[in-house]
């Protein structure tokens, strides 16, 4: 499956928001309508990006923050994949992206942070290199602590 980088905005594109619903984060985190502002903002920002199929489809999306990590790294603040994509590469995909952008930004680090529910992501994330840089207990929601992870990039 060919895919493209999208960098969205000021608008989010039709489609954007099902990528998310029935995961773990959507589940636990935007159920309320929150998914709305989040992906709005991140457009308004220029801060949303997708990964669409030759025909345009968006079959994932990320936030990316140049410098949202304490004003000095890239920090991917939301990444999904549409259900039916999931297992394809497209994260694979997102995160090669997240990459190229960090180091065509002039950083050589990249952060995230992953909820201590998604064991999933976790290993997806370790995989790619990414290691554990601390903890925030309630960080985004009580009850819930975020791993945050750091990669080095060359």
């Amino acid at each position: 499956m060919a895919l493209q980088l999208i960098k969205c905005g000021p608008e989010v594109p039709a489609g954007c928001e099902d990528i998310f619903r029935g995961s773990q984060i959507y589940t636990r985190y935007f159920q309320d309508g929150r998914l709305t502002g989040s992906l709005t903002r991140a457009a308004q920002n220029g801060e949303l990006y997708l990964a669409c199929d030759e025909t345009g489809r968006p079959l994932g999306a990320m936030k990316v923050s140049l410098r949202g990590f304490c004003g000095l790294y890239p920090y991917l603040g939301l990444i999904g994949v549409h259900a039916d994509s999931r297992g394809l590469g497209v994260g694979g995909f997102l995160m090669t992206q997240l990459e190229k952008i960090t180091i065509e930004s002039g950083a050589r680090r990249v952060t995230l942070m992953v909820s201590d529910f998604n064991e999933d992501a976790q290993r997806f994330y370790a995989r790619l290199g990414y290691r554990k840089l601390g903890e925030i207990p309630d960080a985004a929601k009580e009850g819930i602590t975020e791993l945050v992870m750091i990669k080095d990039l060359k």
